[in-house]
């Protein structure tokens, strides 16, 4: 049986450790943030639970709001900032606040849609003590409607292989065994923290993956992925070789493969640097070969269609 609101409260009251901690972070997310929250609050539980909230001094209101919800839910716990730290540093204090045995992430700016999600997440995990985490589904949400889901095609089980081409998973979708903390927050700094987490999660074990929706990425102009430089971006290179030393088969060169490429797509490059970063990527690709020859002739074949026809197909 779920435990109701009251029940819940008790269980707070005797200072019962929690068996899941949900890392939220924010940032300028006063639109956002009540809804975020309140999805959290709103689980159907037969464990303790406690939400950790690292706002990153936002200037707006944000930080009011995340502080009256924990006035009124001893299971918040806030983080508050008095300068800004950034994403990365944000997020690696937030979750090392965190204690419980799982841990679950939920942006300031996304939701969670199914009331049972950490309930089915923990379930599985708990029957399953070779899997690193869990993760879902999830529903895309541009102005407000409901434009596609994240992925399609995602495997049963990721492994850390899976993941070197970008992210099959919305970090909203995932709880993973707490010693992933101790692997992310002692990394170089970069700037894809989604990205860098999953590996860490992914060398504890394989990554289950439902294909229910149980959550909502919102996607908007304010992203991070929207705005980032090229400066910002090359800081993903610092992590290769940490990755490497906590697992030694970690493919670093396909990696960094996949890293020149998403610099070489910056939308702030000039045709110059994007030819170089291209040029580096298909260089590092030959790690992966032959199958890099046909990854690179799928994609340009796919950009001079797009340049000849002036048509772009729908984003996966």
């Amino acid at each position: 049986m779920a435990i109701r609101t009251a029940e819940r409260s008790n269980m707070n009251a005797t200072n019962l450790s929690p068996l899941v901690s949900v890392c939220m972070i924010s940032y300028k997310h006063e639109k956002y943030i009540a809804r975020a929250i309140e999805s959290i609050l709103s689980q159907e539980l037969e464990f303790p639970i406690e939400l950790v909230i690292g706002d990153d001094c936002s200037p707006d209101s944000t930080f009011e709001i995340c502080s009256a919800y924990a006035s009124r839910d001893s299971r918040i716990k806030l983080l508050p900032s008095s300068r800004n730290l950034g994403v990365m540093k944000n997020f690696s204090r937030t979750l090392n606040a965190c204690t419980g045995k799982y841990v679950a992430v939920c942006e300031g700016d996304d939701y969670w849609t199914d009331m049972r999600k950490l309930s089915k997440q923990v379930e599985f995990l708990d029957n399953n003590p070779e899997f690193g985490g869990a993760a879902h589904q999830s529903n895309v949400l541009i102005h407000e409607k409901v434009a596609r889901v994240f992925r399609e095609g995602v495997p049963d089980a990721i492994r850390t292989d899976h993941l070197l081409g970008g992210r099959l998973y919305h970090t909203a979708s995932i709880l993973f065994r707490r010693p992933a903390v101790e692997l992310f927050v002692n990394s170089p700094l970069v700037l894809s923290c989604d990205r860098l987490l999953n590996f860490c999660v992914s060398f504890l074990g394989p990554i289950h993956f439902n294909k229910d929706i149980m959550c909502v990425y919102r996607l908007h102009g304010g992203g991070m992925s929207s705005n980032a430089t090229i400066s910002q971006m090359k800081l993903d290179l610092n992590c290769v070789e940490y990755l490497k030393s906590l697992c030694p088969d970690f493919p670093k060169y396909r990696y960094l493969s996949y890293v020149y490429a998403t610099i070489g797509l910056c939308k702030q490059a000039s045709n110059t640097q994007k030819l170089g970063y291209l040029a580096l990527s298909f260089l590092y690709s030959f790690s992966n070969f032959p199958r890099n020859i046909h990854f690179f002739s799928i994609h340009l074949f796919r950009a001079l269609n797009i340049k000849l026809t002036g048509r772009c197909g729908a984003h996966r």
